[in-house]
């Protein structure tokens, strides 16, 4: 059988400039091993018609009977053909990429199951030349990026918000979870209340405006329509609203200081808490409350229910369990020599935890994972909890965690890490990728397509792709 050291003067130290391949629900990133920064960040959807695909910010221009679709449904690849021919399209055309001297580093959440995983490293072997690859959890590049072997990963991202911990470089995985009211929930939770606070109004995405004349709602809009192309599809205008809300968020959005209830929901209605918003078509809003009570749901989703009967289908009561389709066995970390000094350990967290059958917000989900850590590790972990996804740059959603954290865990001393610099947030896991495949003794751990088919792919999956 082919072994890993054998690979080392081929794929060894700089010799070499791997390939990093970063899918996200909302975003895929590309780039070289080593680099600061991906080369290429594409939308992780496609505009088809049924005969064209095509991809990258290209499929926001407006044509005729052409569909948006998702390549990926909470960090999983559900559309292999499209997400195949994607990564065709960059690797050939944007990167140029020469496959028989570089190897593929692709990231992965926790959450994938076995015959994922097998399905996407046979593709990559099958449909592209790389000599090697590797499969990485997404919160293991995440720790690398920080430089924290033991830490506690929380990526509030697009579809999911994930809590795992990770010990020696190494994430547990049945000391994960995971729940959906992350940033595609935030989003809905906008069009409830344009829906209930705004009757009147008319989300007209920017493709459909030519000119403006500001105006304030209720007045209606005034705006020169652009000529479009016929038969503009209801997924592209979908689509253009997503953009919007995204936008939305990013603006309006602030979690408050503390969960908000009938004693303090004045203070947030204040005039100085009022945002407005300038539509595309003109017409401007203002939130005052609403734009916290949106960010608490993301803390207290259980007092915030929609009014859509569709959107409140869309979620179902979620305490963040998470079932791991996977033979492999978890991470055992070696015992830590305890404090001679003292015969009293770190004690666990408030048991303020909900019920099996309820909702576990944010900081419920994290301090309950905390409460599952190994009892040596405990305060290692807490110390050096890492805030991670595009909807934690809301304002104040790393100050409110800090708070509710601390107060519901006395006994322990609790550190949030976020970096400040937004680009770099959201593409964490591609950084930490990129450090993670250019160390000097990461050559030992490609994987060959000999290797593989020799050892198997339950040998591979479940002890090399840790």
């Amino acid at each position: 059988m082919a072994s890993a050291n054998s690979n080392a003067n081929v794929y060894g130290g700089d010799e070499i400039n791997a390939i990093i391949l970063d899918p996200g629900s909302l975003s895929t990133r590309i780039g070289y091993a080593g680099d600061d920064f991906p080369k290429i960040i594409t939308p992780s959807y496609y505009a088809a018609n049924g005969k064209k695909h095509i991809f990258g910010d290209s499929i926001n221009v407006p044509r005729a009977d052409f569909d948006i679709k998702p390549i990926l449904k909470d960090s999983v690849i559900e559309d292999w053909d499209a997400a195949i021919e994607q990564y065709h399209h960059y690797f050939d055309k944007e990167l140029a990429l020469d496959y028989k001297e570089q190897p593929i580093f692709i990231t992965e959440p926790i959450w994938t199951s076995a015959k994922q995983r097998q399905t996407l490293v046979e593709n990559i072997y099958e449909k592209f030349d790389f000599p090697a690859l590797y499969l990485g959890r997404a919160p293991t590049c995440v720790s690398f990026q920080q430089g924290r072997p033991n830490c506690l990963v929380v990526n509030i991202g697009h579809d999911t918000v994930s809590v795992t911990a990770v010990i020696d470089g190494i994430s547990l995985l049945k000391n994960s979870m995971r729940t959906h009211y992350s940033g595609q929930y935030l989003s809905d939770q906008l069009y409830d209340l344009f829906l209930n606070k705004f009757p009147s109004l008319t989300l007209d995405a920017k493709y459909k405006i030519r000119t403006k004349t500001p105006t304030k709602y209720p007045e209606p809009p005034v705006f020169t329509p652009r000529e479009l192309p016929k038969n503009i599809t209801k997924s592209f205008d979908d689509y253009q609203k997503e953009l919007l809300f995204h936008e939305m968020k990013e603006t309006l959005l602030e979690a408050p200081d503390k969960q908000i209830t009938d004693e303090n929901s004045e203070s947030y209605s204040k005039d100085e808490n009022r945002r407005a918003f300038e539509l595309p078509n003109g017409q401007s809003i203002e939130l005052a409350i609403e734009r916290y009570e949106m960010a608490d749901s993301l803390f207290e989703p259980n007092n915030y229910s929609f009014t859509n009967e569709t959107l409140a289908n869309k979620y179902s009561v979620e305490n963040g369990s998470l079932t791991i389709d996977s033979n492999q066995d978890d991470y055992r970390p070696l015992k830590r020599a305890r404090k001679n000094e003292s015969n009293q350990s770190t004690p666990p967290p408030a048991a303020t935890e909900p019920s099996v059958a309820e909702t576990r917000g944010l900081t419920q989900l994290i301090s309950h994972v905390l409460s599952t850590i190994d009892i040596d590790l405990r305060a290692s972990v807490a110390h050096n909890i890492i805030v991670t996804g595009g909807a934690s740059l809301i304002p104040q959603v790393t100050e409110r965690l800090y708070s509710e954290l601390s107060s519901l865990n006395p006994g322990l001393k609790i550190r949030l890490h976020a970096v400040g610099n937004s680009s770099e947030r959201v593409n964490q896991a591609w950084i930490g990728a990129s450090v993670l495949a250019s160390l000097g003794t990461f050559h030992q751990m490609w994987v060959t397509k000999e290797e593989y088919d020799e050892a198997g792919p339950d040998k591979i999956l479940n002890q090399r792709f840790r």
